[in-house]
């Protein structure tokens, strides 16, 4: 063990212990050079030159391996030194805590907190998968997850992960890695023990699989075996205990077959639970039936006086009245359904309701859902009017992206986000956006357009990202940002100004080193990150929920100006 103070490799003074295993100890140590900490992992002097060399050949095919991996979720390696009878490895240091000291001191976790691990994860592994020479990781366990403060997720100890040179089944040969049988009990597919068969990208949705039994329930799978999640705790989602029993089949083709398969289940998750697919469909018909009834009292409201002037049933302007004066939100609502079926081609009527759904700050499913049959219905009437069109376009988008508080986009979202429900808002705004930017003579066309982008960026990235070419797009998408602060800088809206300040935020933590690579100078992330979190600072919040916005902007401005920092570091320790 090294006492504090040290210092290592003549530039790394330990601080302090921060973790300790069978083999190493870890510390927190302070770059002399760089003015940086780094994690400091010490291995054990070990006696059996055998076991010694095994474990310096663990460390260099981790680190050889991780030098050429570029993911957020995956922390760099940058030294390795041997002194004073040790090993070091000099790595990314990591706030945060791994999933089994969470499980341990906590008990099982809740459902959609490890659902949103579970698809972070299956994006960092389906990344090692995509590459051209597959990499598969063969350690998935809570142990090697940590979560940092902020919700998201890192992997750790590539110790016995393996690269393959081709990606064709027994024949795939090993570049990098012990191609040993090697895994954890437990955790590790039944594949990995079978010294006739060969791992692929399905093994790690074994384990991946097992590590969320085991955050569900709370049981070992070594000790007890994997069973039904709902035989452990019956309040778990049948949806969800369907998609791990697939996930954990014994027989690799009885598996999902890579892992954007496994997190598309795990985002669809609730659609396979019965119970919650009743309750939606009950939900909705007693909403149908209150704003059927709403409209019946209105129409029968004032009795034979109504009766006598059936004109008045039908009048525009009428329900439009109705619906401005009436403080019940159904009532109003159905008022304003009566006003566009009288008038197809008015605007109007739309717009009161954009009004009333983000009133609350929150464009629910059952809103959505109306909202939508109704403009679709009268979609073709709607686009006769080109700058109306563009108008009721634009406002349309700005719901979904900042008040959109539905399930249904989130479930076709990417799972490479910090915040996925914000990119479900954007993904649904997308198409809203890029009508309003297509109306040049529309008075906020270049702001839609704006939108367009940044929705484009997002929902694109990751597939660009997995084929290896997403070089380019960054520049462009930073411009987007920066446009998009400066327009929320002249809004009153306080959702709007902490969304973007948030938004900004994420993708300059995210993205950093992406940033630096299409030429963006650090100088101008910190500007940019400056600008956002002095945007988030001089907002009121008025309620709960923008308070905790707020309040994520504040705790989010220090990780990412840590990470511009970090993105201008190379592998080597050397500042750029």
């Amino acid at each position: 063990m090294v006492e504090l103070n040290t210092v290592v490799g003549k530039r790394y003074k330990i601080l302090t212990q921060i973790g300790k295993g069978g083999m190493s100890t870890v510390y927190l140590a302070m770059d002399s050079s760089l003015n940086k900490q780094w994690a400091i992992k010490e291995i054990k002097n070990v006696s059996d030159p055998v076991q010694r060399d095994l474990v310096i050949k663990s460390l260099t095919v981790e680190a050889n391996m991780i030098k050429r991996f570029d993911h957020p979720a995956i922390p760099r390696i940058v030294d390795l030194i041997e002194e004073k009878g040790s090993l070091f490895v000099v790595m990314d240091y990591v706030e945060g805590r791994t999933l089994s000291s969470i499980l341990k001191k906590e008990g099982p976790q809740d459902e959609d907190d490890v659902v949103d691990w579970g698809i972070q994860l299956c994006d960092v592994l389906d990344y090692l998968h995509r590459r051209k020479h597959p990499v598969i990781f063969r350690d998935m366990k809570p142990s090697n997850v940590m979560l940092t403060p902020e919700g998201a997720i890192k992997l750790i100890d590539f110790g016995i992960a393996l690269e393959i040179g081709k990606n064709d089944g027994a024949d795939s040969k090993p570049l990098i890695g012990d191609d040993r049988q090697l895994g954890t009990p437990g955790f590790g597919a039944p594949e990995q023990f079978d010294e006739n068969a060969h791992v692929d990208a399905r093994t790690d949705i074994y384990a991946l699989g097992a590590t969320l039994f085991y955050l569900l329930t709370g049981s070992h799978p070594r000790k007890n075996g994997i069973v039904p999640i709902r035989q452990i705790k019956p309040e778990l989602s049948q949806g969800l205990e369907a998609v791990i029993e697939k996930a954990t089949r014994k027989n690799p083709d009885e598996r999902y077959q890579s892992c954007a398969d496994f997190a598309y289940a795990l985002k669809h998750y609730r659609e396979e639970d019965e119970a919650t697919r009743k309750a939606l469909v009950g939900k909705w018909r007693g909403f149908l039936g209150t704003a059927i009834a709403s409209v019946v009292c209105l129409a029968l409201a004032g009795g034979c006086l109504l009766l006598s002037n059936h004109a008045r049933n039908t009048d525009y302007d009428y329900w439009m009245s109705q619906g401005a004066q009436n403080s019940d939100a159904s009532a109003a609502e159905a008022a304003y359904v009566r006003a566009a079926q009288i008038k197809p081609t008015a605007i109007q009527p739309y717009e009161e309701l954009i009004k009333r759904y983000t009133l609350d700050s929150d464009f629910s499913d059952d809103e959505e859902q109306l909202y939508n049959e109704l403009l679709s219905q009268h979609a073709t009437d709607l686009r006769k009017n080109q700058n109306d069109w563009a108008q009721l376009s634009y406002d349309t988008g700005r719901m979904y992206w900042y008040y959109y508080s539905g399930t249904k986009m989130a479930s076709k979202d990417t799972a490479n986000n910090t915040d996925p429900q914000r990119y479900a808002r954007i993904r649904a705004a997308s198409q809203w956006m890029h009508n309003a930017a297509a109306d040049s003579s529309f008075k906020d066309a270049k702001l839609a357009k704006i939108y367009a982008d940044i929705a484009d960026f997002n929902t694109q990235i990751v597939p660009l990202i997995n084929q290896g070419s997403d070089s380019g797009k960054y520049k462009p998408y930073f411009t987007k940002l920066n446009d998009l602060v400066s327009a929320a800088n002249k809004e009153d809206n306080e959702v709007i100004r902490l969304e973007a300040a948030n938004l900004t935020l994420d993708a300059l933590r995210v993205y950093p080193r992406k940033f630096r690579a299409d030429g963006i100078k650090q100088q101008s992330m910190l500007d940019l990150a400056n600008a956002a979190s002095t945007l988030a600072d001089k907002t009121q919040s008025t309620t709960e929920a923008l308070d905790a916005s707020k309040k994520s902007a504040k705790q989010a401005e220090q990780p990412t100006k840590d990470a511009i920092a970090n993105a201008f570091v190379d592998i080597k320790g050397d500042a750029k």
